[in-house]
């Protein structure tokens, strides 16, 4: 057979997957003014993950074994296959031009990289010079899939959808970011090693290493953004500093860097790596196989019931609904997800998806994508997240909610499925996982000092969860009404956990909040308010503190008491997060409810009492507006909201909180706050809509906490409650997690842009807590004879939950006895604020009772209205 006929394993792989897209169609996490920032961010935080440099042979044997079927006969000789490639030039395309001549070489029967061909990609840009345009120098695709890529118009990036690997190229040898030790160094001293090197403005040679840097870290950038145009669970690069070549291996864990070598002194070693990845299978390259292209049957099936879904939650029509749904679908990108089935065998179930509504954008972390999913087995829409949990997590996030379901705690998500993902959809046996393989290589004797500190890899495994229901985020409310119920609901969510589970949330936040329309509600009825996200909860002890100290959650809605953790030794208790949930309200109604603030005053009250933080004995800290607030109320006391009643709750709540007077004192309890809400639900009225969108006016970024490498800062996805990278000048707002692991690192971050009402032209849908991004109207759905039949959706039959530990259960009664013990009288209800007085119906129930709704879904029935 011919080398150019040679075809590649592709079987089982899918290219150039949807992105979340903004409210303007563009993609986001790209924007091209950030571009600067994103690339330094992603070049410090490479200094925590990235091990090396690793043998080059070492590189090869470990991570491109030889298939073992097959000879060698359709392999080109190696000897001066990079003579024409200089040693050094005035510009990239110097080096790569020839580069990519070398790489395609073939004669009839022999080649570089057998079934494969290179590209110049960088060429391929509007603007090729300019930061947020950029391309890979040299892209290695599966030959029908370069056809598809080159066809595409120069201003889209679908080349990193359908790159096997890429070569980025630096003119100079003196560009390269790392530093060898010496061939001859001890283990001590390559463990003292600094492999990256540091830029220091007073010597001239930094100047070549601040052009390294840069290059790493667009370097970095491209994989990101491979990672998110595609199912990964690794990716291979090279890097050429003129003739000098390395070779990297990426997955959710970090990165694994070889030894530089020549390309003219060791021709062969290259053209060793590229043999070998011609020869390897799919999932050897990197593919996730557990996900596959749909049929075009199940496209229609697809769009219908997410159609359906969308009408029923945001009560829309013709071309309003067109784009909502363009949230959610991409024509003609419909893809089968797997998630593992419980039980004995090795089942799968199989979820439709196709835009996420969120995704992570940093590499090393969770990597969290979240999608609206049709669920095969009972055509149900439901929410599935996709994430790389860290090994060490003692609970998975579902078991947490079956736990939650199974003690009928209301107002949380109700689990359908999850469970970590297996290697390949014919797994022989359960242990065969996808993992990461970077943190395997921590102790080996090559690895060398990247940064100040030593790297910190965390082993991660890929893991799905579904749920349900789907809906839209909190901050998408119409107005104070649905504000206060929503939260109201879920008060009750987590004052259930903490008497039915003994269990605090630990992170609650705007973006764990999501609002949902049950099937059979009026086209405009209230939403409910439903808590999720609770991988990072903890169970309590006799004192109602959280078993696992330190800080868990997003910075702007955390208690003053968390954010002046310095020590991380403080343990979270439900007044932590009654007190997360006031801040909750504050943000939303300070954002979108119409008040008498004015922007630029809204805008440094937004940065000091959200956002402020500064680092104290290299810890970040922060809460000193809220802190000031308690004590005077100097941010709140002269705000004047149009709905005098939301004014007359924040004062109350705040008062109960922080009491100032005497008569407040011992109220922040969940007894009396719910006897003052539940009541003020029930008597005081309440805006349905008036919602507005602020500005926030600021010049400069703020500083804030991110996550670190184990959240989703976005995460962020980076997840936990991050919606997308918040860059650019125009960006949508996506509040900071932080993990209880790393608090103080500190970003810097752009204002927030305020999303519109939902339903307008500039609709940001969000799905299960995340938020979604507007797409350009798709095709037309099926019509109406073609309309699939919508059953009932089934919860999978698994076991029960075991008997929860006595000890648990114990807990439970014990703090439900000390809370009743605790109250000196019978909660009375606040008095009536001033203003309208006319009733409105609540929707909120007494935490002493079960509503019908919540009984049903806590039991894992939740969805039976869902017809």
């Amino acid at each position: 057979m011919a080398a150019s006929s040679a075809t590649p394993h592709t079987t089982g792989c899918v290219y150039n997957a949807p992105m979340p897209q903004d409210m303007l169609g563009n993609t986001v996490g790209l924007d091209a003014n950030g571009a600067l920032a994103r690339n330094l961010k992603h070049l410090a935080e490479s200094r925590q993950f990235t091990l090396g440099p690793m043998p080059v042979q070492d590189f090869l044997d470990e991570f491109l074994p030889e298939s073992g079927h097959g000879g060698r006969g359709g392999m080109l000789s190696s000897e001066a296959a990079f003579s024409a490639v200089p040693t050094r030039g005035e510009s990239s395309a110097d080096i790569y031009r020839p580069l990519i001549a070398a790489l395609n070489k073939m004669s009839s029967k022999q080649s570089r990289c057998p079934g494969f061909v290179f590209e110049d990609v960088a060429s391929r840009s509007a603007h090729p010079r300019r930061l947020g345009h950029m391309k890979p120098h040299i892209c290695c695709f599966v030959q029908e899939h370069a056809e598809e890529a080159l066809r595409a118009d120069y201003t889209s990036r679908v080349e990193l959808g359908f790159a096997e690997f890429f070569l980025q190229v630096q003119p100079d040898p003196r560009h390269d970011f790392y530093h060898d030790p010496a061939p001859t160094a001890s283990p001590v001293a390559r463990a003292a090693h600094q492999l990256g090197q540091d830029y220091d403005p007073e010597d001239d040679v930094s100047l070549h290493v601040l052009e390294g840097g840069k290059a790493l870290g667009q370097h970095i950038a491209y994989v990101q953004e491979v990672f998110t145009r595609q199912f990964r669970i690794f990716f291979f690069t090279v890097s050429l500093a003129g003739p000098c070549a390395r070779f990297f291996r990426w997955d959710r864990s970090g990165c694994i860097v070889s030894e530089s070598f020549d390309i003219h002194e060791r021709p062969d070693l290259l053209c060793e790596f590229l043999w070998r990845f011609s020869q390897a299978s799919v999932i050897s390259r990197g593919h996730d196989t557990t996900v596959d292209r749909a049929l075009p049957e199940h496209e229609v099936l697809f769009r219908t019931l997410v159609e359906e879904e969308t009408s029923l939650q945001l009560g829309l029509i013709g071309e309003a609904l067109a784009r909502a749904i363009a949230q959610h679908y991409e024509p003609g990108k419909v893809m089968i997800v797997h998630v593992p089935a419980e039980g004995e065998t090795l089942r799968h179930r199989r979820f439709l998806i196709s835009r996420p509504v969120m995704s992570a954008f940093s590499l090393a972390g969770r990597g969290t994508r979240g999608y609206w999913a049709v669920d095969l087995t009972c055509r149900a829409v439901v929410f599935l997240k996709d994430t790389w949990r860290s090994r060490s997590l003692e609970e998975l996030e579902g078991d947490t909610l079956r736990y939650l379901n199974d003690a009928d705690v209301r107002n949380v998500p109700f689990l359908v499925a999850h469970g970590d993902v297996l290697a390949a959809t014919h797994a022989t046996c359960r242990t065969e996982y996808q993992g990461t393989k970077t943190d395997e290589y921590t102790s080996q004797v090559w690895v060398c000092r990247v940064g100040d500190k030593a790297a910190r890899v965390t082993r991660r495994r890929h893991y799905r969860l579904v749920l349900g229901p789907v809906g839209y985020d909190l901050r998408f409310f119409q107005g104070a009404d649905e504000l206060l119920h929503a939260t109201y609901d879920v008060f009750i969510a987590m004052v259930d956990a903490l008497r039915k589970d003994s269990r605090v949330h630990r992170d609650i936040s705007a973006g764990n909040v999501i609002l949902a329309r049950e099937r059979g509600s009026e086209p405009n009825s209230r939403r409910k308010g439903y808590l999720i996200d609770w991988e990072t909860s903890s169970h309590v002890d006799d004192a109602g503190l959280a078993l696992k100290p330190g800080r868990a959650g997003t910075w702007e809605f955390m208690s003053i008491k968390m954010l002046s953790d310095v020590h991380g030794s403080e343990r979270q208790t439900i007044e932590d997060d009654m007190e997360s949930l006031l801040y909750v309200v504050l943000y939303c109604a300070l954002l979108w409810l119409p008040h008498n603030v004015s922007d630029r005053e809204l805008s440094e009250t937004y940065t000091r009492f959200f956002e402020f933080s500064t680092v104290h004995r290299g810890v970040a800290v922060g809460g000193d507006a809220k802190a000031s607030n308690a004590y005077n109320r100097r941010y709140t006391r002269d705000i004047v909201f149009d709905c005098s009643a939301m004014k007359a709750w924040l004062d109350t709540i705040m008062d109960y909180c922080s009491p100032r007077r005497g008569a407040e004192k011992g109220k922040w309890t969940p007894d009396h706050v719910d006897a003052f809400w539940s009541h003020f639900l029930n008597t005081q009225a309440l805006d349905r809509h008036g919602r507005v969108a602020h500005r926030l006016e600021r010049n400069q970024p703020q500083e804030t906490v991110s996550s670190d490498s184990d959240s989703d800062s976005d995460d962020s996805d980076e997840t936990s409650t991050e919606a997308h990278q918040s860059t650019g000048g125009s960006v949508e707002h996506s509040p900071t997690t932080v993990h209880p692991r790393d608090p103080s690192s500190v970003r810097e971050r752009p204002p927030p842009q305020i999303p519109t009402n939902p339903g307008s032209d500039a609709r940001q849908p969000a799905a299960a807590g995340r938020a979604a991004k507007r797409t350009t109207p798709p095709a037309a759905g099926a019509d109406s004879a073609s309309r699939p039949k919508r059953t009932r959706v089934i919860q999978p039959k698994t076991s029960r939950r075991q008997p929860p530990d006595p000890s648990t259960l114990r807990r439970s009664q014990r703090i439900q006895e000390q809370q009743s013990r605790s109250k000196a009288e019978e909660p009375v209800p606040a008095p009536r604020p001033s203003g309208r007085q006319a009733k409105t119906v609540a929707s909120g129930t007494r935490l002493g009772q079960f509503s019908r709704t919540a009984r049903g879904r806590g039991r894992g029935r939740g969805a039976a209205s869902r017809k």
